[in-house]
């Protein structure tokens, strides 16, 4: 029986048959279950994500998203718990029974179906899942803890000389955690002063000491200094030998020295080892009050454009990584007399002493320019970054400490605002322009609430009859005082504040619904391509979102394409590829954006559930000589053997539609055939072709 009433059960019933669901909705009622019905697989995920049922009874043959795909659909969806999926097969059909499983189905039951066979096994499958949750949230509970304790375990196979154990342990001692680790290499990084007390703990194990306790210094690959202390119970086979030692390993080098640590934490980065905010404060304020010459000093104030997206792309461990590299960097190429600081996140600040004249501060500003430009090295290649670098130079500027740090956000506020990846010297009338950023970032966050968001549609024309296929959503704001404003203007603001996720729930809505006026007007084939942002992309409710948006609306979901940037999808391949494995599910399609500019692997690019790639315009403008048209070539040809459909962006030229006619593309894009325009003006447009 399950393991609580079942009036406190939802199952889910997705069958299109209606007899079928009928009688297992009236059979299931009977025993007090609550049921809920859907007809169809979409409406079935639909329902499935409000409601969040503890089971599922789904038939394997249904029109069109079967019974597999719906499955498959729901577990790409699921994050954590694994809901209960019952499928419905034909009798005797085991290859339908071998999909159901493969696509995720917990049981299946053959039609026509015995009912009291069907009540037994929701039975079974309500307690089996009962039991994994409980499971699933010890087993949470207990890997917390233990995080927070620095708790692992680990366990020595005496017989093999095999350790094997938790994440925690490996990364304690500094060790790569595989298989075949001998009990000398998990112990390699331990300080050699140390090792005797480890080898002394073994030889008593062998000699009858069941109890290990031992506390010995780890010097791990990246310099940092451990404190480990790790505990053994010791198992002996029948002849007295040592069997296997079980046990716990601890880092406890805060006990040893939370006082150094906490005098350290306080004037520097956790993360690069740079002076942190009050320490660069404390250090500009100290020299500002004892600068008895006067020659200038400067201080530079900069973050990284688009941080946020970068940083999505990349993960939270390279996206350490490069900051880390950026810091070694700033150290290398900045005189020993000057201070390099992290105030936080991705902003840092250096303090340039003793210039002799501006000349002298420019070219040193050109030559930390140059250098920073260069990529940094990173395990998925080459990362190339910008930067919006503000500068305010004492005393000419200012005669504090606080005014410089001022003056120079407002230069770098500016810089940004002027697209990023430039350096900005401070000057008087940037106040009044720091201070309309400042009001049109306020304006922004009720740009949606008072529908200033527009979206405009770029015409998508079929390559060979040049007639109407689809349109791209672009998105605009049409400010009440200022007019159209650009989307280079506050597309970066919209993420760096997070509005860009609203704005694109917007977008997503109205680009879908103003798809489906097309489609009522008679234009039946016309596609629709949504852009989703990084920030976007990697939302954990993102699957959520679209359906929400395509179960509200008439137009079938082949005819949504949602695009994403190349170097988006290459940010974190693997885990990209569920994602859009997850919204492939849905029935839309897929397309890489900007294809060309991101350094895609072919064998991610197989790999990935796309059905189109766009090329950059960027190759599409360098036609106009051999290299430019080889490379496009390439391209073409790559995607013709991946079987990927090509749209060519940019076209604007008779020229550009003559090389790309003749060969694999499937659609233009560009000005040639119109500019992006607004709902109305599109629909004119296309009345017109």
């Amino acid at each position: 029986m399950p393991n609580r009433p079942t009036n406190s059960y939802l199952i889910l019933i997705i069958v299109d048959h209606e007899s079928t669901r009928q009688s297992a909705s009236n059979t299931l009622r009977d025993l007090g279950y609550q049921v809920i019905e859907a007809t169809n697989s979409n409406d079935g995920f639909t329902r499935f994500i409000e409601s969040r049922p503890n089971l599922v009874l789904i038939d394997s043959q249904m029109p069109v998203m079967n019974g597999f795909l719906a499955t498959k659909t729901i577990r790409n969806f699921e994050s954590g718990r694994t809901t209960p999926i019952l499928t419905l097969t034909p009798k005797q059909d085991m290859l339908a029974i071998d999909q159901a499983f493969e696509a995720g189905a917990t049981d299946f039951i053959t039609k026509p179906v015995n009912w009291e066979l069907l009540t037994q096994r929701i039975k079974f499958a309500l307690r089996t899942a009962d039991d994994q949750e409980r499971l699933r949230v010890n087993q949470s509970q207990l890997m917390f803890a233990q995080k927070i304790a620095k708790l692992g375990y680990w366990e020595w196979d005496a017989s093999r000389n095999e350790v094997s154990g938790s994440q925690s342990v490996f990364s304690q001692f500094g060790i790569p955690k595989q298989g075949g680790i001998s009990l000398e290499q998990l112990f390699s990084n331990v300080l050699p002063k140390d090792k005797p007390i480890i080898q002394q703990a073994i030889s008593e194990a062998h000699q009858g000491q069941s109890h290990l306790a031992v506390s010995v210094r780890v010097l791990k690959p990246d310099g940092n200094l451990n404190h480990i202390e790790f505990l053994g119970e010791v198992t002996y086979q029948e002849s007295g030998q040592v069997y296997k030692i079980a046990g716990s390993a601890q880092d406890i080098s805060r006990l040893h020295k939370a006082e150094t640590l906490v005098h350290y934490q306080g004037k520097h980065d956790g993360l690069t080892g740079l002076p942190n905010r009050n320490a660069f404060s404390k250090s500009l304020n100290d020299f500002v009050a004892h600068k008895k010459t006067k020659t200038l000093s400067a201080v530079l104030i900069f973050d990284i454009d688009r941080f946020k997206e970068v940083n999505a792309n990349l993960g939270q461990e390279q996206g350490d990584l490069l900051l880390l590299s950026l810091a070694q960097r700033l150290n290398r190429i900045t005189r020993e007399n000057d201070c390099v600081a992290r105030l936080g996140s991705d902003e840092f600040a250096i303090l340039i002493r003793q210039l002799q004249d501006l000349n002298e501060l420019k070219l040193l500003v050109n030559r930390i320019r140059n250098d920073l430009n260069a990529p940094f090295m990173l395990i998925n290649g080459e990362q190339f970054i910008s930067y919006s670098v503000g500068v305010s130079v004492f005393p000419d500027d200012a005669n504090s400490a606080e005014a410089l740090l001022t003056r120079a956000n407002i230069a770098r506020a500016t810089a940004k605002s002027r697209g990023g990846n430039q350096f900005v010297f401070y000057h008087e009338d940037m106040n009044a322009q720091a201070q309309d950023l400042l009001s049109l970032e306020n304006d922004l966050r009720r740009a949606v609430k008072r529908n200033q968001i527009e979206v405009y549609y770029q015409p998508q024309v079929d390559a060979k009859t040049l007639q109407p296929t689809g349109a791209e959503a672009l998105v605009r704001w049409r400010h009440p005082k200022l007019g159209i404003i650009s989307p280079v203007v506050f597309i970066p603001m919209a993420e760096s504040t997070g509005l860009i996720l609203e704005i694109g729930r917007h977008v997503l809505q109205v680009a879908i619904q103003q798809a489906e006026i097309w489609h009522q007007m008679g234009f039946s084939q016309m596609r629709i391509g949504i852009n989703l942002s990084g920030r976007q992309f990697t939302q954990s409710n993102l699957m959520e979102d679209v359906q929400s948006v395509i179960s509200q609306s008439n137009l079938p979901a082949r005819f949504i394409d949602l695009e994403i940037t190349e170097s988006l999808a290459m940010s974190d391949a693997e885990t990209n590829i569920n994602i859009l494995n997850g919204l492939k599910s849905l029935g839309i399609s897929l397309s890489i954006d900007d294809f060309g500019t991101g350094y895609s692997s072919l064998a991610y690019l197989h790999r990935f559930p796309i059905d189109t790639i766009k090329i950059d315009r960027s190759f599409v403008l360098n036609l106009d000589n051999q290299e430019g048209q080889a490379i496009a070539r390439t391209i073409l040809a790559m995607a013709k053997s991946l079987h990927l459909e090509v749209v060519a962006e940019g076209i604007e030229l008779d020229d550009q539609v003559d090389f790309f006619q003749d060969k694999h593309c499937d659609i233009f894009q560009g000005f040639k055939f119109g500019k992006p325009m607004p709902a109305d003006g599109f629909i004119d447009w296309l009345n017109c072709h």
